[in-house]
């Protein structure tokens, strides 16, 4: 019995101890996010490198990740390399990341303004879902568009009602923006 009492189960509540705990349950799930971030950045894989080439924006800051995604073969994007920004919340991975494209492109999942909308960026957003998969999808839906498409979009009326049209469109700006 007497190794029970020299024993102390206490906790270190000393000023230092406190400085290492999270200040809140937000900060938490930032440092979370941010060491899944650091690991998904740094994960090679020879199938996405054919589409994907992505990095951090900056070292200093994981929630921001630039990309070229490269426009997958038999659509009007092929070869087509098409810059995007990753804007990715600190609550990664239970929010999903905001992802515009730089490159001026046709589409009609894609605003004007390169604001992509697909359901994994929304309603089916999982965390399971890592940022190099997601822009994966993204170049699938290059060549296969999903609905439902963006609201306004001149893309959309033009895909509908022929599709040769919008094919001939998509290319023009392709070969005119994304350097194919």
């Amino acid at each position: 019995m007497g190794i029970f009492r020299t024993l102390s189960f206490r906790r270190n509540t000393s000023r230092a101890a406190a400085s290492n705990k999270p200040k809140s349950k937000e900060s938490s799930v930032s440092w979370c996010g941010e060491k899944r971030l650091l690991k998904e950045s740094q994960m090679q894989d020879e199938i996405l490198k054919t589409y994907v080439i992505s990095r951090l924006a900056s070292p200093a800051n994981v929630f921001r990740w630039e990309a070229n995604l490269i426009g997958p073969e038999d659509c009007p994007f092929e070869n087509g390399v098409f810059a995007v920004s990753v804007h990715i919340p600190t609550k990664y991975p239970f929010k999903p990341p905001k992802i515009v494209f730089n490159t001026k492109i046709f589409h009609p999942n894609i605003n004007e303004n390169g604001v992509i909308s697909i359901d994994i960026l929304g309603s089916q957003w999982s965390p399971t879902l890592r940022i190099d998969l997601v822009l994966l999808s993204i170049c699938s839906v290059l060549s296969n568009p999903v609905e439902p498409f963006v609201p306004s979009n001149p893309a959309v009326k033009v895909y509908l009602q022929d599709r040769n049209a919008y094919e001939k469109i998509a290319r023009m700006w392709t070969l005119e923006y994304a350097n194919a």
